[in-house]
């Protein structure tokens, strides 16, 4: 999945308990030394990483202390990407279902928008793939 065929801005809603806002995501990088900014109501922040996932989650780790979740697939409690998803970028994720192992079905883009009720911290999200993985 070369950069030229996905965007590398995505307009999504980040979430702060009852608030919402507009936030602009872009990515750039290729082989293995990915950034991703976020910018919005805490101003720009960036993440590099070997893929766009670590990226994001860098990102995350930065407003996540002032309350902010990113309304992405990628900052979803239920998702992580597997190594396939890494090795072409980290722009896909795999929803998972605990004792189930995920099918090309369950791969979603990491950047598309994600429900408020789905997100959650980076910490979270680990956690949810720790017991995913030990529940197969």
């Amino acid at each position: 999945m070369s950069g030229h065929l996905l965007p590398d801005r995505f307009e999504v809603l980040a979430f702060n308990g009852d608030q919402q806002a507009d936030t602009v995501l872009r990515w750039e990088g290729e082989n293995y030394d990915f950034t991703v900014t976020a910018h919005g109501p805490w101003g720009n922040v960036t993440g590099r990483a070997d893929d766009c996932f670590d990226a994001l989650s860098r990102v995350r780790e930065q407003i996540e202390p002032q309350g902010w979740l990113l309304g992405v697939n990628g900052a979803r409690r239920d998702t992580w990407p597997s190594g396939t998803c890494r090795d072409t970028g980290g722009f896909l994720v795999c929803r998972l279902t605990p004792g189930v192992r995920p099918t090309r079905a369950d791969l979603i883009q990491t950047f598309h928008d994600a429900p408020r009720e789905t997100l959650a911290t980076v910490a979270e999200q680990i956690a949810f793939e720790k017991q995913w993985s030990q529940s197969l």
